[in-house]
């Protein structure tokens, strides 16, 4: 929840507020525990991504295999926003197939990285925070 104004209540949403009418009496939300993610202290805003690949030094040990940018999406998570995580902890990888012939080819790699993501809900788009730039505290 990111505000609460009579029978309204906002949420994080694309990075506004997103009211909703949640009356007490007849409430249309309703409290869940979990973890949310915020920005670490002393960060104005975090980068928000689209995929979660591997950092680009996890691709030297494969010859050939382009690396995988992680570009940051146009949203960003400012301080004082708080968004629901959906999956903790998520292990960069980046799997690779160049062919498809129904026979497990050598040319088939899966490149696991070192940094780790959350998973956030930030609207309908389903996003990624790296770990490194945010602190997972709970919901309430």
């Amino acid at each position: 929840m990111a505000d609460r104004s009579g029978d309204w209540t906002a949420i994080w949403w694309l990075g506004r507020k997103a009211w909703f009418e949640n009356p007490p009496t007849a409430p249309t939300a309703i409290a869940v525990s979990g973890s949310v993610v915020v920005p670490k202290a002393g960060r104005t805003s975090v980068p928000v991504y689209g995929r979660a690949y591997p950092e680009a030094a996890a691709y030297a040990a494969y010859p050939g295999v382009p690396v995988q940018a992680v570009v940051p999406l146009q949203y960003a998570i400012l301080a004082g926003q708080r968004y629901a995580v959906q999956d903790a902890t998520i292990l960069t990888d980046y799997y690779r197939a160049v062919t498809f012939d129904g026979t497990p080819p050598s040319d088939h790699v899966d490149i696991r990285g070192a940094d780790t993501y959350y998973q956030v809900s930030l609207g309908h788009p389903t996003a990624f925070v790296r770990a490194a730039d945010v602190d997972l505290v709970p919901a309430g």
